[in-house]
């Protein structure tokens, strides 16, 4: 996890979400040529229960193309919180 603000590329966005659980969390979402080319948790207050949903949930996005998954099981807190921040970023792409 990078809680620094890094310089991102013209075809990356971050996207903001909020989990019941941890607060505040941010995704770096890579897009070009209408398609999720990279998906990255950058910043996050989760718990251990929440873990699944990062190690697993941008996979699971960038493969579908979509932030339109299911979520994890047992850290469904965290996967709402991915998802939203992701469609926050997805908005941002879709608007450039």
């Amino acid at each position: 996890m990078d809680n620094k603000m890094r310089e991102i590329e013209r075809t990356q966005y971050i996207g903001n979400g909020f989990s019941a659980y941890g607060g505040e969390l941010k995704v770096l979402l890579t897009y070009q040529d209408d398609k999720i080319q990279d998906l990255q948790v950058i910043k996050h207050h989760e718990s251990e229960m929440g873990k699944g949903a990062l190690d697993e949930l941008p996979g699971k996005i960038i493969a579908a193309n979509s932030a339109d998954v299911d979520g994890i099981t047992g850290a469904s807190a965290t996967s709402r919180a991915i998802k939203e921040a992701t469609k926050d970023a997805l908005q941002q792409a879709q608007q450039n």
